[in-house]
């Protein structure tokens, strides 16, 4: 659902799994819309995409250059494993949340912002659920930052009592491993 009075110019359901990659667009989100999962394939169309997706930021505002160094910025990122919205963030909502005045004032401005939305789906959960029940560091390591977050989201609906262990158990490694990282700094 699009919760804004501005439409949104691009939203693109995006997931990865391994080799595989899949992904679903919209262009002007209104309102909302429902989008099948996209069907997972090893084609190169990851290339198709960013074409797509560095249209979409140069019709938004950015210079060619600037559109292509902001994907070459945030694509392993962005396109890295799971499942993600990635969407243009209206500028009307750019503007409302971060108003920016310079002086003396440009004759224009565009700011051209990209959101992420990580997406816990039924894959993911079982993936990160096999990971922690198996001490599969390397599988857990690919959800990066999102890793605790996920995990919290997947207790707050867990009924088995040793998965709920486990994935407290992992959290709480989670959580230690942020310590130690701040203590570092």
């Amino acid at each position: 659902m699009n919760q804004s009075s501005a439409k949104i110019p691009k939203l693109i359901l995006f997931e990865r799994r391994g080799e595989k990659i899949g992904f679903r667009e919209v262009n002007t989100l209104r309102e909302g819309a429902i989008l099948d999962p996209p069907i997972l394939d090893t084609s190169p169309a990851l290339d198709s995409l960013l074409s797509d997706l560095e249209g979409s930021l140069i019709s938004s505002g950015l210079y060619p250059e600037e559109a292509h160094a902001m994907l070459e910025s945030w694509k392993d990122s962005w396109f890295e494993e799971g499942t993600r919205l990635i969407y243009v963030v209206p500028s009307s909502f750019v503007e409302k949340i971060l108003p920016l005045s310079i002086e003396p004032q440009p004759a224009t401005i565009h700011r051209v912002f990209v959101g992420r939305m990580e997406l816990l789906t039924p894959a993911t959960q079982r993936a990160i659920e096999t990971a922690v029940a198996t001490h599969d560091k390397v599988t857990l390591a690919i959800y990066g930052r999102f890793l605790g977050p996920m995990i919290e989201s997947i207790l707050r609906n867990a009924t088995d009592p040793v998965r709920t262990a486990q994935l407290n158990e992992a959290l709480q490694q989670i959580y230690v491993s942020y310590v130690a990282q701040n203590q570092l700094r």
